[in-house]
């Protein structure tokens, strides 16, 4: 009878847990499938990848100003003559080679800059979802732990009795059950707006469900990253070395072709006339200069920027990197000694009679003790996460995660 009671309980159990399990499964979200969906619907990289059309589009063709045709009358001494008028404006053929040199480059340039802006944006998802994962684990750590210090309350109710230290420390975990309900409800708001902060980057994922996974740890090889900032600004200084020879064109003339045809009358014989113009742009030579000095500052500007970069670059990837792998080191020790440790500590715990003080006390103190570690380690990931977010905006790094 004993044993069919212990069947019928572990069916029983199955029963209940099975369902939930297998509605865990097919709502569980991965970091991989978020960023699936973002790479699909992210409207910031649609804006990106329209920047890029729209500098393509500018650098295609050569800039000359179109064709002018005119249709002429002229009235005289009572019959008319009718006419045609064509005429072109034809830049210096140095400024039609530099104009396009310069477009193309802004075209590179803004290739580079929107693939670095793409990185930062998938970078920004990805600690969207980890900041989604650490409030769903850290709301089901308070949980048990609401759950435990209930339980403890039981037990410390059965051994107050007329103990005024056992009543002083009952009174202290029901103060901490109440403490963590309401802890609890700070929690599940964080985690509605942490959910919902996913739908930014992909509107039409479906989060109301959505049981986040732990990725692995990102990994960056600063030896192998070229560091996209610093190419970026690269590219807009040779685009503004190329501005500023395009503005010293400036001075060189265009050309004015004008032809112009009556077709005659019978008193007045048919006239042609063709007029070859050039403009004389360094009589106002003023002009001209302004420009120029004004691309060269532009250019100063970017050369101190670049300089800027590679400084930083060089300096703070550096400690940031340092700051990775110690709260890598730190993460490890968390996860396979300390925590390990800790649920060690509470199973033989369970042995120590609930009877007394001392017993009580041991079982809080460890028990709380192990759940801490649990959410210190979640914090420690997350200060991991945004030290790797700060490496990528200085390196602008696309590599793939690497594996815990």
């Amino acid at each position: 009878m004993c044993m069919n009671l212990k069947t019928f309980g572990l069916i029983s159990f199955l029963y209940v847990l099975t369902p939930a399990d297998v509605f865990a499964q097919s709502s569980a979200l991965t970091l991989e499938s978020f960023l699936e969906s973002v790479k699909k619907e992210s409207p910031d990289l649609t804006v990106e990848n329209a920047s890029i059309d729209a500098a393509e589009a500018r650098s295609n063709g050569i800039r000359i100003s179109p064709p002018m045709v005119g249709i002429m009358q002229m009235k005289e001494n009572g019959n008319n003559q009718n006419g045609y008028e064509i005429s072109q404006e034809i830049p210096f053929p140095t400024k039609i080679v530099q104009d396009k040199r310069v477009r193309d480059l802004e075209f590179e340039t803004q290739k580079e800059m929107s693939q670095y802006q793409k990185t930062l944006i998938l970078n920004e998802a990805r600690n969207a979802y980890l900041s989604f994962w650490s409030t769903y684990e850290k709301l089901k750590i308070q949980k048990e732990k609401h759950h435990w210090l209930k339980h403890h309350v039981s037990l410390t109710r059965s051994a107050t009795r007329s103990d005024s230290l056992a009543q002083i420390h009952l009174l202290e975990v029901e103060s901490n059950t109440d403490l963590i309900e309401n802890e609890i409800l700070a929690v599940e708001a964080e985690l509605f707006e942490k959910r919902n902060a996913l739908r930014i980057y992909a509107p039409s994922l479906n989060i109301e469900t959505a049981i986040p996974k732990e990725p692995a740890l990102p990994l960056v090889d600063i030896q192998k990253s070229t560091g996209s900032l610093i190419a970026i600004k690269e590219k807009q200084l040779t685009s503004l070395e190329a501005q500023v020879s395009l503005k010293k064109q400036g001075y060189a003339p265009d050309f004015f072709l004008r032809l112009r045809n009556y077709n005659g009358t019978e008193t007045a014989p048919q006239n042609q006339e063709i007029m070859v113009g050039v403009s004389l742009p360094f009589l106002f030579f003023w002009q001209p200069k302004a420009e120029v000095a004004e691309a060269s500052a532009l250019k100063t500007k970017a050369e101190a920027e670049l300089k800027k970069a590679k400084i930083e670059f060089e300096s703070r990837v550096l400690t940031l990197t340092k700051k990775m792998e110690s709260l890598k080191t730190q993460l490890a020790n968390l996860k396979e000694k300390l925590i390990p440790r800790a649920e060690k500590r509470r199973k033989l715990v369970t042995t120590l009679s609930t009877r007394t003080m001392e017993g009580l006390d041991e079982h809080k103190s460890v028990v709380i003790g192990a759940l801490d570690l649990r959410i210190k380690a979640i914090d420690l990931r997350l200060d991991y996460e945004n030290t790797f977010k700060e490496i990528l905006k200085i390196t602008g790094s696309n590599e793939k995660v690497g594996s815990r």
